[in-house]
């Protein structure tokens, strides 16, 4: 990468990593569409005004190409439930820019000069951006702040690197959360966000940008939302409450596609963490479920709104590989703030309080 980029202290890093106790100026980047999680987070953000101006929400890219090896087809990709299958980046993300412009609506909110699409493609040369209205809008903003902007980052990361390399100044402007990639100590960052885009996502960890990285397995993955909980707590609340509620009850699985969601994750996600294969696995049946669904991206809202349900650490930003493994720091000793832990209850707590008053 021959972008140059500004270098912060540690000190500076340190500063900007911790997140202030006042009403913080959000953006929140997303493959909408994708899933039945990113909404909750969006709704969760605009629906908490005490603590977040929110003054942008930009459309993100999403494809399920990258999964065609892993998953061997479409149909056992739909197995997982609530997907919106896409196959082309471009799509994904005018279908993630449909899909906010209806929750902008549905929680009463203006998407005019707020809502952006974002790139049609991912970055494909190293160090060149892939421009598009949501990046030029994050620099424009960006740039012309005195305060800083908090993005939320909960897809590929190809928006906000395109801004980073379109303008490297904005390491001293903005903080990064993003929800992408696994713990450094499983050896691999395979996971949808990061395996999309590898070369926004290399921009994350090796420009210096102020980055908070909140791993998916063992981590987000505790953000799970119960079948009883949606139905005692969100239908019948509002109109935003039977949106969220309807898209998350259809997305239940069956004990079926519990089995083959699980033999997906060994192949991706939890990849090196079984050393026993499918064969041996699936002479094990699993005749019942009690439902549940993981909403990861509500994980990147938790951590600034309330750091202390997220515990963290600073350490030193790895090497993020082509091959999607990590690497030993190259030796910049540059930090990263990495999320180990998320304390489930409350930030439910929360989230239903803010959707349903």
């Amino acid at each position: 990468m021959n972008t140059v980029f500004p270098k912060l202290s540690e000190e500076e890093l340190k500063s900007k990593l911790n997140i202030p106790t006042g009403r913080i100026h959000l953006i929140i980047d997303t493959d909408a569409k994708n899933e039945v999680d990113d909404q909750f987070a969006v709704s969760w953000a605009l629906r908490s005004p005490e603590r977040f101006a929110v003054d942008a929400v930009y459309a993100a890219p999403f494809s399920h190409d990258c999964f065609k090896k892993l998953a061997g087809s479409k149909e056992s990709m739909s197995a997982v439930g609530g997907v919106t299958y896409a196959s082309d980046p471009g799509d994904g993300m005018e279908a993630s820019y449909q899909e906010l412009i209806k929750l902008f609506s549905l929680l009463g909110e203006d998407p005019n000069g707020r809502v952006f699409r974002g790139s049609k493609a991912y970055i494909s040369d190293i160090g060149k951006p892939v421009e598009s209205e949501a990046a030029k809008d994050l620099v424009r903003r960006a740039m012309a702040s005195d305060e800083t902007i908090y993005v939320a980052t909960i897809g590929a990361p190809t928006n906000i690197a395109s801004a980073l390399l379109m303008e490297p100044e904005l390491v001293k402007k903005i903080v990064v959360v993003w929800l992408g990639g696994q713990p450094q100590y499983f050896g691999h960052g395979v996971e949808f966000n990061l395996i999309q885009d590898i070369e926004a996502s290399k921009v994350l960890f090796h420009s210096g940008v102020p980055l908070v990285q909140i791993p998916c397995m063992t981590v987000a993955s505790q953000l799970t939302l119960t079948k009883p909980e949606v139905e005692q707590f969100m239908v019948g609340k509002n109109d935003i409450c039977d949106y969220l509620a309807k898209m998350v009850l259809d997305a239940y699985g069956t004990p079926k596609s519990a089995t083959m969601t699980a033999a997906l994750m060994r192949k991706s996600y939890l990849a090196y963490r079984e050393d026993r294969d499918d064969a041996y696995l699936f002479q094990f049946p699993t005749l019942y479920t009690m439902p549940s669904r993981i909403v990861w991206d509500i994980s990147t809202i938790a951590f600034l709104k309330n750091p202390g349900w997220t515990p963290s650490k600073l350490v030193d930003a790895p090497v993020l590989n082509n091959n999607f493994t990590w690497g030993p720091n190259s030796g910049d000793g540059h930090k990263i703030r990495v999320v180990n832990f998320i304390y489930r209850d409350p930030i439910f707590g929360d989230m239903i309080a803010c959707l349903t008053k």
